[in-house]
């Protein structure tokens, strides 16, 4: 069954398909340079989270310091009781994407979103990591630590 439209008609509904799409673009981000949004803080903590995919960047090294010869286990979420998804000795590296809030660690709630092993994604805990240079997840670089 076909549905014939005059021009005019045709004209307003192409027109009306073509905002809802470009409101849609504007809201989930458009072609902007960084990300984009803001779950506040200060710029200067260094933990890493947040399900956004706007906050990926260039991963930023930490070191593992203060585990003694434990380690440190990354976790699927920024919680000390999330499943476990990897693990990195003391003195290794721990590649950050940026920082969010979570349960405390050993009295620090800053959590590192990054990659181990280069496949899986994985949250640490800061007080654990020794660096600087992730954005808070949900920034724009210019909040960078």
């Amino acid at each position: 069954m076909f549905v014939v439209l005059r021009p005019g008609v045709l004209v307003r509904v192409l027109a009306a398909t073509a905002f809802a799409a470009f409101l849609l673009f504007v809201l989930l981000g458009g072609l902007g340079s960084g990300p984009s949004g803001s779950s506040g803080g200060p710029p200067t903590d260094p933990a890493g989270g947040g399900g956004d995919l706007l906050a990926r960047t260039a991963p930023t090294p930490y070191v593992v310091a203060g585990t003694g010869k434990n380690g440190l286990n990354v976790r699927s979420c920024a919680a000390a009781t999330c499943r476990r998804v990897g693990w990195i000795a003391e003195g290794g590296t721990f590649e950050a994407e940026c920082w969010t809030h979570g349960t405390p660690a050993s009295g620090d709630d800053r959590w590192l979103r990054g990659i181990i092993a280069g496949q899986r994604t994985g949250y640490a805990a800061a007080h654990f990591l020794s660096g600087g240079g992730a954005p808070e997840c949900g920034t724009s670089s210019a909040r960078r630590t």
